[in-house]
């Protein structure tokens, strides 16, 4: 680790010693060979600006008119000026990928799906869950729970930190994330090691908090689910100061009320805050802070089974007894970060960050447990043994710059991310408690355990940190042809520890991840392009009871290959991508040895569908078509089979219809498809498809002095489909044990309303 803290320590003291003369010369020398910009590329570089925004435009208040600006907000505090999405936040123009900042998604050789604060709105959205059904190649693998499970993309299983980011620094995935702080979720289809280093395939998760408005905004929500779960959230932000050089954003949410179980509960609050201090013009310092407390009590609980019981069709997820009023869960997140972002001139910049995360989770596990193809099912609980508390350092530094060599554009970007990501395991807990048996056609609901140790105190079990040093090039050579090539070095290091501070056996490594791409554009509004990713991603654990117990695998590499079409066709936005991605697979294999062994290779197809189709009339939809398998495992019966729980197909249409003769009045429609999954790795069965439908319908009135109120009713499930939300293996790197799976919510309304002043 010593040659990671030395790389990130370099590149960060080389920018900030650049800033720091940078502040003194006013701007850094634009480096360029020919003293004209080539015509041959000014309509691609009048497209990449649009993209970014203007260089000194105002912030563009998302929530309120615009203001004329004062001399210190400028582009490089808001990264989204300009970006229109539409009236229904169906059609974003740009996002921001890693270290390259902000990209039109147009020009960007990647599948990328954005939802921005318009979309998240009018969608009612409280948890990612709620957010990722709108993403055909997604699915949250409910691992824990949904409400701490690991989202994923194109069939992968995603990684606890390295696949989640917030402002582009890693995250905590598995614990709740409080969507009404978020401005935007940007995700990224398939692998992403050379823009954000050592990752699962699973795709990048990165969240974009809500920044400072320009003028003073307000806006009060109140809202009612499920007969009796009441919610109230503000939302504030502005600038003060005599140069408005201090801006603020404020979230406040408190939600409790009873679940749509009887005796079940739901409890959250949210503080949160975003400050800006602009230094000057070109500098801008981002400070930010959130505390969240999620508790949730008596929803369904997990079911597990074996591979010869064939999982029964999804019951009635209302009915008591299949979670228990004291299993649940109680998550506490706390998360600081900074930024500081500078503009040396118009074609070079920086950016660096930091960000310390603590999630302390505090699991009652219910578990239903099959035992036979009747429906037949053991209750138990585990106080949890998994991790009580995660923390996360994670830093990010970047230089941006652009150059002309002859007619051939450059943008460059060199610099480094990474993590520190501290495990925290409980140094005393119960033993597993059975309470019964039960039937899945008539469940019990037991009484309360007694005599639980839960004293809340902890052990560092591991500490796992990766740094990576990065380079990237976008090419331009003409309208037509362009390239991307960017690489990362990667540097890994995992330590284990006992309870009694003992170590155990880790390791360190370190690689090459490189991504490569040609774009050809045709037309201006089509780019075509081709990608070849190779990435590494940490190495498994060996589980509890192999022959090399606690060993720490090699880093795996993964690779994919992607051909995709983008074209933007006026309010439309059109995608399709094929790829192929292979990840190595490791299990417990019968000289119970854990190790890899396999492969799992996923081939798909994906299209989308954005924008004003028709006069009023707005779509986002999108279809993906995936064949996940697992080859070579050595052991016919799992060869060649498909992936536990990822579906054939999931597609997804979400519908707005603008009613022009009532400005305001909007009616909306989603439909939702999962097609079967398999039940085991053996293919032994398939789990069958589910569709959901839901409704809504929102009006928005101005009122005096340019202040608006909106009004929401909002049905989800409307048919109330029973389905299994999420299926998925005993462990994500492929232990031998049993499946799990998690029910779907049934039908819910939610009722809210929102001033804004």
């Amino acid at each position: 680790m010593k040659r990671t803290l030395f790389v990130g320590i370099l590149l960060g003291s080389a920018s900030c010693g650049t800033l720091a003369l940078a502040q003194d010369a006013r701007e850094l020398p634009t480096v360029t060979v020919t003293q004209e910009k080539p015509k041959a590329t000014t309509q691609r570089q009048n497209t990449t600006r649009s993209a970014r925004g203007p260089r000194r435009a105002t912030r563009s208040a998302r929530q309120t008119a615009p203001q004329e600006p004062s001399s210190q907000q400028t582009a490089a505090s808001q990264p989204y000026a300009g970006d229109d999405s539409g009236p229904s936040g169906f059609t974003p123009k740009s996002a921001e990928v890693g270290p390259l900042k902000r990209r039109a998604l147009l020009d960007t050789p990647l599948a990328i799906n954005v939802l921005d604060r318009t979309f998240i709105e009018n969608r009612g959205a409280t948890s990612l869950p709620d957010l990722l059904k709108y993403i055909p190649s997604a699915q949250m693998e409910a691992r824990g729970g949904p409400d701490v499970g690991r989202p994923q993309t194109r069939g992968m299983q995603g990684n606890v930190v390295s696949n989640s980011h917030l402002d582009g620094m890693n995250i905590v995935a598995t614990t709740s994330q409080p969507i009404e702080m978020i401005e935007r979720l940007e995700v990224i289809s398939g692998l992403t090691g050379a823009f954000y280093g050592p990752a699962s395939p699973a795709g990048m998760f990165n969240f974009i908090q809500k920044r400072p408005t320009d003028t003073f905004f307000n806006r009060i929500t109140g809202s009612w689910m499920n007969d009796s779960t009441l919610m109230a959230h503000g939302d504030f932000g502005g600038h003060v100061g005599a140069a408005k050089n201090f801006g603020y954003r404020v979230n406040l949410l408190k939600e409790k009320g009873d679940g749509y179980v009887k005796g079940s509960t739901l409890d959250r609050d949210l503080v949160s805050g975003a400050f800006d201090l602009h230094l000057s013009d070109k500098t801008v310092i981002e400070l930010n802070a959130s505390h969240y407390n999620f508790k949730k009590y008596g929803f369904p609980a997990g079911f597990g089974y074996g591979n010869t019981i064939r999982l029964p069709d999804a019951p009635d997820p209302t009915r008591p007894g299949y979670g228990q009023v004291f299993g649940g869960s109680e998550l506490e997140t706390t998360t600081y970060s900074g930024r500081i972002k500078h503009e040396f001139n118009e074609n070079w910049s920086f950016t660096g960050g930091m960000l310390h995360q603590t999630a302390d989770r505090m699991f009652q596990s219910v578990t239903n447990t099959m035992l036979d193809n009747a429906g037949n099912y053991r209750t138990s609980m585990s106080p949890s043994t998994a991790a009580g508390r995660f923390e996360v350092l994670s830093n990010t530094a970047n230089l941006n710059g652009t150059v002309y060599t002859g007619g051939i554009k450059h943008e460059l970007v060199i610099g480094t991310t990474g993590y520190t990501w501290d495990i925290y395991s409980a140094v005393n807990s119960s033993s597993t408690i059975n309470f019964g048996n039960s039937n899945i056609a008539n469940p019990v609901q037991w009484p309360a355990p007694v005599g639980l140790v839960q004293d809340g105190l902890r052990y560092k079990g591991s500490s796992n940190s990766q740094q990576v040093a990065i380079f990237g090039d976008t090419i331009t050579f003409n309208p037509y042809w362009s390239a991307m090539l960017v690489g990362s070095y990667n540097w890994i290091e995992t330590k284990n520890y006992t309870a009694t501070g003992a170590s155990r056996p880790g390791y360190a490594a370190e690689g090459f991840s490189p991504t490569v791409a040609v774009m050809f554009k045709p037309v201006s509004n089509i780019t075509t392009y081709v990608a070849y990713a190779n990435s590494l991603e940490q190495g498994g654990s060996a589980p509890t009871g192999a022959a090399n117990e606690g060993t720490t695998l090699a880093p795996y590499r993964s690779k994919q290959i992607e051909a995709g079409v983008k074209a933007n066709f006026g309010k439309v936005n059109a995608t399709f991508a094929a790829f192929q991605l292979e990840r190595p697979f490791a299990f417990t294999d019968t000289d119970n040895v854990y190790k890899v062994q396999g492969m799992q290779e996923n081939k798909g197809l994906e299209f989308g569908l954005y924008g004003e189709v028709f006069r009023n009339f707005n779509v986002y939809g999108g279809l993906t078509l995936l064949d996940p398998r697992l080859k070579d495992t050595g052991v016919p019966a799992t060869s060649n089979t498909k992936v536990v729980g990822v579906p054939d197909t999931q597609a997804n249409i979400l519908m707005e219809y603008l009613v022009e003769r009532f400005p305001g009045l909007v009616f909306s429609a989603n439909v939702h498809y999962t097609g079967e999954r398999a039940g085991n790795n053996i293919n032994s069965f398939m789990v069958k498809g589910f569709t959901t439908i839901d409704l809504g319908v929102r009006y928005t009135m101005v009122l005096p002095d340019k202040n608006t109120a909106t009004f929401r009713v909002l049905a989800n499930n409307i048919t109330n489909e029973r389905y299994w939300l999420s299926i998925f293996p005993g462990s994500i790197n492929g232990v031998v044990g049993s499946n799990t799976a998690f029910l779907g919510a049934p039908r819910e309304v939610r009722v809210s309303a929102s001033v804004t002043f």
